[in-house]
């Protein structure tokens, strides 16, 4: 079997083996880091057979991984960084137990901040899943100390004036509004999550505690704080070709989302009928009646003649 036919690309390889993404395995591929039987590649589109050749990032043989794809309720005080300078509690720590390979998250979350992540050991997955596509809808309960009231809750849907720029509108439900304490459900755009204290903050509360329990198809539905499950292959399936639903911003209920479509559905089927009728319309018109007769062969009729020049 040819090499081209048997082998793969030496970066797809290094990031399905969790090295890191394609695109930094070519960085670390540039830079001289990778070898393939004791030699440095650093030109792009290598082909590599893993099975038969020794290829080492580091000076560490990078073996064939089968691909790990984990759900992960990270709790408060848990970092996402595979291997943290201060010894910090790792988002990774919580699936290494049971499975020793390289692992890491795909995204991040802020170490006071809670909820759903991805972990895995596919780099290709990752990047689909960050960068291949429009952004995955996220939801996130926020709770707050303070009184915020439904004024304050329309300028952080509108968009608030941060030191470093205006925040982008978002959708926000309001859950409780207490004199001391309110929660609400959020769904920003694309990594504004980073800044939903400060955003909060600007009309006068302090949010104490944030959670994701939504990401794309995903919830937190049989997880607990700490726990983690597999993913089922359809779910797989799903972050890598998202729905509708399952992607930009929360803004409408399932059941206002169902009846728009529905909605939409029936005007596009009223539009269809019109056009069958107009087509049938004209095909009848064309066809009804005696046979058209080549007038040009024939030249004009008898009766045409005496319309025209009389009896």
């Amino acid at each position: 079997m040819a090499e081209a036919e048997r082998g793969i690309r030496l970066h797809k390889f290094l990031a399905r083996s969790g090295i890191a993404s394609k695109r930094d395995c070519e960085d670390l591929i540039r830079a001289g880091r990778v070898t393939v039987d004791g030699l440095a590649v650093t030109t792009m589109g290598a082909q590599v057979d893993p099975e038969t050749q020794d290829i080492r990032f580091d000076g560490e043989r990078v073996q064939p991984q089968r691909p790990l794809y984990f759900l992960v309720y990270k709790p408060a005080g848990v970092v996402c960084t595979s291997n943290d300078q201060f010894g910090r509690p790792s988002v990774v720590d919580l699936v290494r137990t049971r499975n020793p390979q390289r692992l890491f998250s795909v995204g991040r979350l802020e170490e006071d901040s809670e909820g759903l992540i991805l972990v895995t050991n596919d780099g290709i997955f990752a990047h689909q899943v960050l960068k291949g596509g429009p952004p995955l809808r996220q939801t996130w309960f926020l709770r707050a100390r303070g009184k915020l009231s439904m004024d304050g809750i329309k300028q952080v849907r509108e968009g608030v004036w941060l030191s470093d720029g205006r925040t982008s509108s978002m959708w926000v439900k309001p859950l409780h509004l207490g004199k001391k304490v309110s929660t609400v459900l959020v769904s920003p755009s694309a990594y504004l999550h980073r800044h939903l204290r400060r955003a909060f903050g600007k009309v006068g509360v302090h949010v104490n505690k944030v959670v994701r329990i939504r990401l794309g198809p995903l919830d937190t539905k049989g997880l607990k704080k700490g726990g983690y499950r597999p993913l089922a292959p359809e779910e797989i399936h799903a972050l890598l070709n998202p729905s509708a639903d399952d992607i930009g911003m929360g803004s409408l209920s399932t059941h206002s989302r169902e009846r728009s479509r529905s909605r939409v559905a029936s005007k596009r089927a009223g539009r269809h009928k019109l056009r069958e009728r107009s087509v049938a319309r004209r095909s009848h018109g064309k066809s009804s009646g005696r046979p058209r007769r080549d007038r040009t062969s024939e030249g004009p009729s008898e009766d045409s003649t005496r319309r025209i020049i009389g009896p």
